[in-house]
């Protein structure tokens, strides 16, 4: 469980594709970096697109701002990839050497780190080495990396070390779920919710 508190690293009301806390809502239980990550997207009639599901630009999440979800340190980032490719069923493919495509890692207090990833190449606003402020903008949402269509990944992590990390469990503040068409306050979330930051 972390002992920072985040917010959300969008803006705007998200639905939570992927993730959770138990092994049946996890992003991916097996692999220990992500067993505790979450996949952000916007619906809308419960879709991601509208129109053409082939074309990053008919998803609604597509270039949509990336907030920093605490003040920190980036320590890295890619810039490199294009966008993946959208196949027709969507299935999830990935057409670079890096799964997490063009992604940030921002080292924040306690010596936990967030890793978003999947955004747009030459969308970035910072730089290594630079400080960042929750809520600032870091860029923008693509397509690139492991993916079947635009969203957000986002992890945190307890070390930058890419072969030995361990996800943290996130604990959220100021974030709002809806349940039952009524907007609630939440530390943590899991699957198949709207979220978003109050």
């Amino acid at each position: 469980m972390s002992k920072n508190k985040y917010i959300l690293p969008m803006e705007g009301l998200w639905y939570v594709e992927y993730g959770g806390l138990t092994k049946k809502t996890s992003h991916s239980w097996d692999i220990p970096s992500q067993r505790y990550a979450y996949d952000f997207e916007i619906r809308h009639d419960n879709l991601p697109y509208c129109g053409d599901y082939t074309k990053c630009k008919n998803y609604y999440s597509y270039l949509q701002n990336v907030i920093a979800p605490l003040d920190g340190w980036v320590i890295d980032l890619k810039n490199e990839y294009d966008d993946t490719r959208i196949l027709p069923g969507r299935p999830i493919i990935c057409d670079v050497d890096d799964p997490r495509g063009n992604y940030i890692v921002i080292k924040h207090k306690n010596n936990e780190y967030s890793l978003i990833a999947h955004l747009k190449k030459d969308s970035f606003k910072v730089k290594i080495g630079e400080i960042v402020k929750t809520g600032q903008v870091l860029a923008s949402v693509g397509n690139s990396g492991n993916t079947q269509g635009p969203h957000i990944h986002y992890q945190l992590q307890n070390n930058y070390n890419i072969n030995n990390e361990t996800g943290i469990i996130i604990t959220f503040k100021n974030v709002l779920v809806n349940k039952k068409n009524k907007f609630k306050k939440t530390k943590y979330l899991t699957q198949n919710s709207y979220v978003q930051n109050s």
